[in-house]
Formats: structure tokens, sequence, C-alpha cells
């Protein structure tokens, strides 16, 4: 769930100075902070079943696996994010809570979330040169919608049975729908 913190306008420092003592992530949108709340049970597995079947992929590969606890800086002034899992390149710019840059970046949605993961952030990922799939995951029912670029332009494929898999070409490999959602709808 998304919640505004104080009816105010932020500055970029002020929100990166208040982020560093915060109990609770908040994202930066347009000047304003935004709660992240904790997440769902089953989330929390689809998260960690995503993000152990990258690290283990992409083990010995020019690539590290982030979880949510990471920003994504998605615009210099306005914007700053916390993805449910990012593939970053090994060589990417790091500050030690942020990075500026992802290959792969992955949303799992709620009730709360799904308009803004879909609308919001998929504008906002899609701006950003680096990233070359956005991955976009639903937590009631078998479904993940990628996004995969392709040159200038993005393709949309949903897949919505277990025995799918989506193929991620920046990264040279397929996630299969039996790993990531292993242990919820099996």
């Amino acid at each position: 769930m998304e919640t505004a913190v104080e009816q105010r306008v932020y500055t970029v420092e002020e929100y990166l100075t208040f982020e560093e003592t915060a109990e609770l992530r908040h994202e930066f949108v347009d000047g304003h902070l935004v709660d992240m709340a904790g997440e769902s049970i089953v989330a929390n597995m689809i998260a960690l079943n995503l993000a152990v079947f990258f690290k283990a992929t992409l083990r010995g590969q020019p690539y590290i696996t982030l979880t949510h606890e990471v920003k994504l800086k998605v615009n210099e002034k306005r914007r700053y994010r916390y993805p449910d899992l990012m593939v970053v390149p090994a060589t990417a710019r790091r500050e030690t809570h942020m990075v500026t840059e992802a290959v792969l970046v992955a949303e799992i949605t709620s009730e709360s979330t799904i308009e803004t993961d879909t609308h919001s952030k998929l504008l906002e990922y899609s701006s950003l040169p680096s990233v070359q799939c956005y991955l976009i995951i639903a937590q009631t029912e078998p479904l993940v919608e990628a996004y995969i670029r392709r040159g200038d332009a993005w393709e949309y494929k949903p897949f919505r049975a277990v025995t799918d898999s989506v193929t991620i070409p920046a990264l040279n490999l397929t996630l299969a729908l039996t790993d990531l959602y292993e242990g919820i709808f099996q």
C-alpha cells in the first residue's frame, strides 16, 4: 500500500537525507514521499523465488541481482523507485542504497500498487535506456506481463499459465513460471 508521508514538496537532497534514517522505505515522486508498505507472504515468496533464480542463473556473468531495499534513480530530480527486483550490470554506477541503471526490473503487484506498476512505473522504467525488460508479476494468479525492448520499440507479452516460460533476450535466459510460482500455485 502506498500513502503520502507529509503534504509538502521535498527536494531530492531532503529526500535522500530523510531516507538514510527513515524506518520505512519511501519512493520519491515529483517532490512527494510515498510510503512503501510491507509485502504479503505470497509477494515475499515470489520475490525470493525470483531473486534465487536470477542469482543462480547469472552466476559468473557480469550482473548483480538486487532486491527491494535498493533504489533505482529513474529521473535525476523527480523519481526514485524501489523495484521488487533488479538485475544490474556489475559495472553500473552504485551508491550505498541506489543504482542508476538496470537491465531488468520486476514489480510484484498488489491491489494497492497495480495502477502504479502498470502505468507510471511502466513509463518510467521504459524511459531508461539501460532497461531491456520490465516484468509485472501478479500474486493472486499465475500472470507475468513482460515488456521486452526490441530496438526502439517495446514488445508486450502476457504469460498466464504456470507452464509458460518468459524468454529474456538481454540476459540470454528463460524464466519458467513454475520456478517463479514455486510453492504458490502448485
